[in-house]
């Protein structure tokens, strides 16, 4: 390839990325209506022309960035399980690496796109691949999170993700309820609660549960 070319390509790489990056600040500083091409680009420095070559259409550059910010995401659980799987970080100090993670600018982020995908049919389809994929690199986390002599993988998926379900939850519940001491509370309890899961009885008093979702002959007479 050609020295111009390669230099070229170089450039063409790094202006969408910060377009990509532009878009993030933008949707998070002014939510996701609010956050126009135009002030894209020019927070990006770059002409209106140069982020439609790289993204035709709004959605484009709305799907690139929810893309960006799920690896991004994945990246940080991924450091963060290897160093509690090394000894180098604590269970407890994963769930509070969870909870601020849950709790700040990337799910901020993301909130703000998945909720405008409810009621945009044609954004929830593109979409929905983009989030799967984000899933299942979690469930490859968590399978290797656990000791497969403690917890199958079934059961690795299950407690991190009621892990991840917890901190989401209380995620929302920040915007219209913004009392730290409140949600503090919880994250103690989870961090207590959580080792107990995964090594101890706790665990196998939780999966005794039928997992079959069939209801037997006597509660469905109740209901």
């Amino acid at each position: 390839m050609q020295p111009a070319k390669r230099q070229q390509q170089v450039r063409s790489i790094a202006t969408r990325e910060r377009l990509i990056q532009a878009a993030l600040d933008e949707i998070f500083e002014v939510g996701y209506h609010a956050a126009t091409t135009q002030e894209i680009a020019a927070r990006a420095m770059v002409s209106r022309g140069a982020l439609l070559h790289h993204f035709p259409a709004r959605v484009d550059i709305v799907l690139a960035a929810m893309e960006e910010l799920l690896e991004d995401g994945t990246r940080q659980i991924k450091a963060v399980a290897d160093d509690v799987q090394a000894g180098l970080v604590s269970l407890e100090g994963f769930v509070e690496f969870l909870w601020q993670l849950f709790s700040g600018r990337f799910f901020y982020l993301s909130l703000e796109m998945i909720t405008e995908a409810r009621n945009d049919p044609a954004l929830c389809e593109r979409m929905i691949p983009v989030v799967k994929h984000f899933h299942q690199a979690l469930d490859g986390i968590w399978i290797a999170f656990c000791d497969p002599a403690k917890r199958p993988p079934q059961q690795a998926r299950i407690i991190l993700n009621l892990t991840l379900c917890l901190v989401r939850g209380m995620g929302i519940q920040t915007v219209l309820r913004p009392e730290p001491g409140y949600y503090r509370e919880l994250i103690e309890a989870w961090k207590a609660l959580l080792p107990q899961i995964v090594d101890g009885p706790a665990g196998d008093i939780m999966f005794a549960v039928p997992s079959s979702p069939a209801v037997s002959g006597t509660a469905r007479k109740r209901l």
